[in-house]
């Protein structure tokens, strides 16, 4: 009796262990052509190289203009050019908290930066000036800009215009999100939408052409944001649409009215166990033509394919989340910032580990429940992509790469140790990655399989199966 293992597209690791459907972290299903050997591949999430270093710690966002990069981090903004290689110092700039970036369609652009705790600063390519130049701003959480005009909101529900392509602001050059008594916390613009989040609602307005203030509503989405940087998706290079997590801790999709809900039970009960929503966060970035939005809090990294409509998990090493904070797409480059240093990194498909460091392919199976109970499992066959190692590479791990395949017979509450296959050198794809009469009797709960590549190689898995047979059909 051979029998397929249940390979999971999505991850769903399940509220408990007995429930699990199947784990993807740092790996992510991918669509195949009709006559490939499976109808889709489990391929390696991208990795990242350096791109810039810097002495600093937190970083707090990015913008680019004019060919050149700015960064904030804990205090102080820096730049880079499209060369990369070691930041420039641009000034002191106050506060610590991740923020949000804008600039106008000014000649010479004006350039801010604010965070939720209403630090306000300008600045130039040399200097950072740590206010706003018309008093007439009050004090506000969060910004962006839409044809031309800085917008800017307040926690009382207030949305506050600049002139056009100026940082002069009219005292009375405001909206009033009042749909509900709400407050704002973000304001996002997307094509010709300005999106204005608060806890409860999302209102969306447009530009009117009216004055002072220039916008005008259009229509309330009954679904607010969980907190400050808990929206994506519509950034430059990226915008394909905003994602946001809501009040009711589920992630959501705009569709230009009803919001659409796309994330599973298992990825809203983690959002709702994170106390303290200021620390989540969201970013997004395209490799290899898939759009992918990331969502992390201090202890977990879900991340949604929206070409697929699929989640995967990402894992650091030696970490619960992904180490990738804050991203841009710069001088034809999708950049990353990082949980673990203050360097900026270039998110790469071709780069197999994270900045040197080993970024684990795992893929847990759902359970073989088809197998009757007791029965040894003669053999598992598992079919990778073979022959990846590199001769270029180092030695033996990238020059002789090595897949971990471990099983489970209570359910995924224990594991056994680790067989080690090798997945063959550059140019000997035959490898056969197979376990033969060594892994014992299956349980009524259904065997789980476990494959761990850790060797910086490319990395596939399309099928496999097991059979009480040791013989290879």
């Amino acid at each position: 009796m051979r029998q397929p293992i249940p390979v999971p597209l999505s991850t769903a690791p399940g509220s408990k262990l007995q429930e699990s459907a199947g784990r993807l972290i740092n790996c992510y299903a991918e669509a195949l052509g009709d006559t490939a050997p499976n109808k889709s591949v489990i391929r390696r999430a991208p990795g990242a190289v350096n791109f810039g270093t810097t002495a600093r710690t937190g970083c707090r966002g990015f913008i680019e203009v004019a060919g050149v990069l700015y960064v904030g981090f804990d205090g102080k903004l820096e730049k880079f050019t499209t060369a990369g290689g070691a930041t420039v110092n641009v000034g002191n700039m106050n506060g610590t908290k991740k923020g949000f970036f804008a600039r106008n369609n000014n000649t010479t652009p004006d350039k801010w930066f604010v965070d939720p705790d209403g630090n306000i600063a300008t600045f130039t390519p040399t200097t950072v000036t740590n206010s706003w130049p018309d008093a007439d701003l009050p004090a506000c959480n969060s910004t962006c800009s839409i044809d031309g005009y800085g917008v800017f909101t307040t926690g009382d529900g207030r949305a506050f215009a600049t002139d056009l392509n100026s940082t002069a602001v009219n005292a009375l050059s405001f909206g009033k999100a009042e749909s509900k008594p709400d407050g704002l916390t973000r304001c996002v613009a997307w094509g010709d939408k300005l999106l204005l989040f608060g806890s409860q609602t999302t209102e969306v307005w447009t530009n009117a052409g009216t004055s002072p203030f220039p916008f005008a509503r259009n229509f309330v989405i009954p679904r607010g944001i969980a907190g400050p940087y808990c929206v994506t998706g519509f950034e430059d290079g990226f915008s394909k649409v905003p994602i946001w997590i809501g009040d009711d801790n589920a992630t959501y999709k705009y569709s230009g009215g009803d919001p659409i809900k796309i994330s599973p039970p298992d990825l809203d009960a983690l959002v709702e166990a994170v106390s303290d929503k200021t620390t989540l966060e969201m970013c997004s970035y395209i490799s290899r033509g898939q759009g992918f939005i990331q969502i992390s809090s201090a202890t977990w990294s879900r991340v949604y394919n929206l070409n697929t409509e699929k989640w995967h998990e990402m894992a650091s090493h030696l970490a619960t989340r992904s180490r990738i904070t804050q991203s841009i797409y710069a001088f034809n480059k999708w950049l990353r910032g990082d949980t673990a240093n203050g360097n900026v990194q270039q998110i790469l498909s071709t780069a197999f580990d994270e900045v040197g460091s080993p970024l684990r392919w795992r893929m847990e199976s759902g359970p073989v429940m088809n197998f009757p109970y007791g029965t040894v499992v003669g053999r598992a066959d598992f079919n990778f992509i073979t022959g990846v190692g590199r001769a270029d590479g180092s030695d033996p791990d990238q020059t002789d790469p090595t897949v971990e395949i471990s099983w489970s017979d209570d359910g995924g509450q224990n594991w056994s140790g680790p067989a080690q296959r090798k997945l063959g050198k550059q140019s000997e794809p035959d490898a056969l990655i197979s376990l033969v009469a060594e892994t014992g009797r299956s349980s009524w709960l259904g065997r789980r399989w476990r494959m761990d590549i850790s060797d910086a190689v490319y990395a596939g898995f399309l099928f496999g199966s097991q059979s009480d047979n040791p013989r290879a059909a």
